[in-house]
């Protein structure tokens, strides 16, 4: 057994101290004990360095990962130009939530002539909820009027949803692309955005080290197939999935007092210093900027009493609150400010109580007063989406005594609260809480563009010799093509956004929504032909100025679009994307005029170009199915339906969609699979459920369509649109009295919904009410003098009552705007010599399919 076990030993092979032994009993060369351990630790690093480097080779040739840079390299024709990276979010979000930048595409080496402006932000940086009209495209429009002859290339560079964490590695890229002018103008979401104390995207308010080191490994493509891998095994349960805007955060309340606030603060402070460094290192000109946010109408978007408040103080605190809440509704601000400051003494952390405090100084004349509480108001607001009174500060301090570097501040939270004679600016420039009107827009370019013209290279001063002004509000809406058209589907949008949380629970919400629902109403000229025609010729004189300008291309394209030009739509649409081809949602475009014309396999390619480019813009996705479907391709579209819902499993659109296709193809049972949960598993979230309602109707499933809309109507029932929807389809199931009831919310939500009113009418007629029905169409008539629906109907029930020759008078007009209407020549025919109706006639119905707004 010994003689074996002697063979064995002399036969394995030796480890490495074995060997390293014999060498050192054979004389051979020793490493001393400090060098070994020296030796040790070097192999211990460099190991996995080796094998890092080797496994980061290996996923770059074999095309894993995804360029982190902001600006990429590109080709436009012969010339090599910057575009934005639309994947350079995905870092910070993930790839289901990340946003993407504006489009990009300027020259890599900067033309003669030319300044250079990066605009670096978020949203209200950006322009949300119209970024082509947004403060970096009026600051060109202006800086362009003011200075002929001059190139400005004012790059829009903001994102929604990102903060400073983010804006630091875009200004590091655009240091290297030659900018004459900085423009910073950031401080929305340091507490939501990424690494926030009340943020979603990952983890919250890490130390400032480990979030640069995360950012750096995420930079790498093996970092990137790490976070890949960890972000499978963690997925969101699927009602989760996708961009769910600030409904996102309503758990993610973070008080005033919350100890990660000192770090969200000093994380700002060390990236603003980084970007401003960065800027100035470049060689740039540097505007700084404070960041304005709604004060006086935006009421805070949740509260939190005060940490130790007792159950006794708390039934006190609601007592007094609920006291003042009803002595201001009547009125009586001096009564609801004492029971009000009575509930202060309790607790005064709670957002929504300083706000009150501040309509009811405001409203008894004490503009100090009501300054402090609504400033206050906005910083203990426990969703924290606007800029507090400490970052503006730090931003102040950062700017401040700096001309000689080039570095200005332009104190713009000062400016807007100078525009009001309170001090308090509002609604006259803000969307809701911090997206700026057109009107914002213009001030704040204005504010911007006086502090940019000191930075300037001093070849440009030269060219204004005269010292000519300013340009206009006017002028820069015109250089821009702002029209009716756009107003309106701007309020679309901006009413989209406040029917979701967090806005729905503000304090006078229903208030809000009335006003801006009445002003779209007031826009709706501006969407019927005539509108649409106008903006046509306002979008070919702006383009007459600006023939380079890709924006305004796009704008034509629209509108072009709009009115049934489909042809001149394509061609604006093509050369839109010759100057700017890196735009996703202009490929999209293209591909939904090509559609329009049948032209299905270039729109398709259209479609998958917009999809390659912005993957996160899935609405591509979802035009390029539509488009495969109406080609015949359904089982291409139904592949593309299905990735589209592997991506977004409980998104209606395509469930419905989908289901339609297959339906066409007679597959009944899985027909049911996808429409059954666009109805059971209602969205909470409200333009899905009106696109289903609508699909319902369509359909004539008119039971299903009113349990949908009555379901939204809970959600939002200052919404004049879903109460119309309820009652045009409570009406179609014969259901008169409760239609009514539908219908006069919907007029008194919006008095001016003509739409809503035509609906009144018809209701109030069938249930014999003719009187009330006669008064509903004359004020549709008044408010829209060329409805058809309204001189029909109101003819009808004129002639009913006797009054024949009103109601000839009525149809006489209809058929000089068009000869042919059938009914308007029925009625005609049918009116007796003493101007009553034949019985027959009495009998008919006038249309009363009412086009949708």
């Amino acid at each position: 057994m010994a003689n074996r076990r002697a063979k064995h030993a002399q036969s394995s092979p030796q480890s490495p101290a074995a060997l390293l032994g014999d060498a050192v009993a054979a004389g051979g060369p020793r490493l001393a004990g400090g060098k070994l351990w020296l030796f040790r630790l070097a192999a211990l690093v460099l190991a996995p360095i080796v094998c890092f480097g080797l496994a980061e080779l290996v996923l770059v040739l074999t095309g894993f990962g995804y360029p982190t840079a902001f600006l990429l390299t590109a080709q436009r024709g012969e010339q090599d130009v910057l575009v934005q990276n639309n994947q350079f979010g995905w870092r910070f979000f993930g790839r289901d939530l990340a946003r993407w930048p504006y489009p990009v595409s300027i020259p890599r080496s900067k033309a003669t002539n030319t300044v250079r402006i990066f605009v670096l932000g978020e949203s209200a940086a950006r322009g949300e909820p119209q970024p082509d009209f947004g403060v970096a495209r009026v600051l060109q429009a202006m800086l362009s009027l003011k200075y002929p002859g001059v190139r400005f290339e004012v790059v829009n560079t903001a994102m929604t949803a990102i903060n400073s964490h983010a804006i630091m590695p875009i200004a590091r890229d655009c240091a290297t692309a030659q900018g004459d002018v900085w423009v910073v103008y950031m401080g929305n979401n340091e507490v939501v955005g990424p690494f926030g104390a009340g943020t979603v995207f990952g983890s919250q308010a890490a130390p400032l080290t480990l979030i640069r080191a995360s950012l750096a490994l995420k930079a790498t493509r093996m970092g990137q197939f790490l976070d890949s891998t960890t972000q499978w095994f963690q997925k969101s349960p699927l009602d989760d999935t996708g961009w769910g805007g600030m409904t996102m955060f309503l758990n993610q309340q973070v008080r005033a007092d919350d100890p990660r606030m000192s770090g969200v603060h000093h994380h700002f402070e060390r990236n603003l210093a980084e970007i401003i460094r960065a800027g100035h290192q470049s060689g740039a000109g540097g505007v700084v900027s404070t960041v304005a946010v709604n004060l006086k109408d935006c009421p805070p978007l949740a509260s939190a009493h005060r940490r130790g408040l007792s159950e006794s103080d708390k039934s006190n605190w609601d007592l007094r609150y609920q006291l003042g809440a009803a002595a201001q509704e009547a009125g009586n601000n001096q009564e609801a400010a004492e029971h009000f400051k009575a509930a202060a003494a309790l607790d005064d952390t709670f957002a929504e109580l300083r706000f009150r405090l501040g309509q009811c100084a405001l409203a008894l004349g004490d503009s100090l007063e009501a300054q402090r509480h609504f400033q206050v108001a906005r910083d203990l607001d426990t969703l924290r989406f606007r800029c507090d009174g400490k970052l503006n500060d730090i931003i102040r301090q950062a700017a401040t005594n700096r001309a000689n570097e080039r570095i200005l501040l332009a104190d713009t939270e000062r400016v807007f609260a100078g525009q009001n004679h309170a001090g308090l600016p509002g609604e006259e420039f803000f969307c809701e809480h911090v997206h700026l009107t057109f009107d914002g827009n213009y001030l704040l370019a204005r504010t911007l563009a006086e502090k940019v013209e000191k930075v300037l290279p001093a070849w440009v001063a030269a060219r204004n010799v005269t010292e000519t002004p300013w340009p206009s509000q006017a002028d820069c809406a015109r250089r821009l093509d702002r029209s009716g058209w756009n107003e309106a589907a701007a309020l679309n949008s901006i009413i989209a956004t406040l029917n979701d949380p967090p806005f729905t629970g503000q304090l006078h919400h229903e208030t809000q929504m009335r006003r801006l629902e009445a002003a779209l109403a007031k826009l709706a000229v501006a969407t019927q032909p005539a509108g649409v025609s106008q903006a046509l010729r306002l979008s070919e004189k702006a383009l007459a100025d600006a023939p380079d300008d890709p924006a305004l291309y796009k704008l034509l394209a629209i509108m072009k679009k709009a009115a049934g030009d489909f042809a001149g739509a394509a061609a604006a649409a093509r050369r839109e994307l010759e100057l700017l081809p890196s735009d996703a949602e202009s490929w999209a475009l293209l591909g939904a005029i090509l559609a329009q014309q049948n032209q299905l396999d270039p729109a398709a390619v259209a479609f998958r170009r917009g999809f390659q480019l912005g993957p996160q813009g899935i609405k591509s996705s979802l035009d390029l199915a539509g488009a495969l479907a109406t080609l015949g391709k359904h089982e291409e579209a139904i592949r593309e339906y299905r990735r589209i819902l592997a991506m977004k499993p409980r998104w209606v659109p395509a469930l419905l969609q989908l289901g339609q296709v297959v339906e066409k193809l007679g597959r009944k049972a899985e027909t049911e699979v996808y429409f059954r949960p666009a109805l059971t598993n209602r969205s909470h979230r409200l333009p899905e459920l009106m696109e289903l309602g609508g699909f319902f109707q369509s359909r004539g499933a008119f039971q299903s369509a009113v349990e949908v809309y009555q379901s939204a109507i809970k959600l939002n029932p200052s919404n004049a649109l879903l109460q119309l929807g309820a009652g045009r389809n409570l009406a179609s199931l014969g259901r008169y009295e409760a239609a009514a009831r539908h219908s006069a919310e919907a007029v008194r939500l919006v008095p001016e919904f003509v739409e809503a009113r035509l609906l009144h009418g018809i209701v109030l007629r069938r249930r014999g009410l003719v009187p009330p029905a006669i008064e509903q169409f004359q004020e549709a008539l008044r408010l829209r003098p060329e409805s058809v629906d309204a001189r029909l109907n109101l003819g009808l029930l004129l002639a009913q009552t006797g009054r024949g020759a009103e109601a000839f008078g009525l149809f006489q007009e209809v058929l000089q705007r068009n000869p042919t209407n059938a009914l308007a020549l029925k009625y005609v025919q049918s009116l007796r010599g003493d101007g009553s109706l034949q019985p027959s006639a009495d009998r008919a119905k006038p249309n009363s399919n009412l086009p949708s707004r």
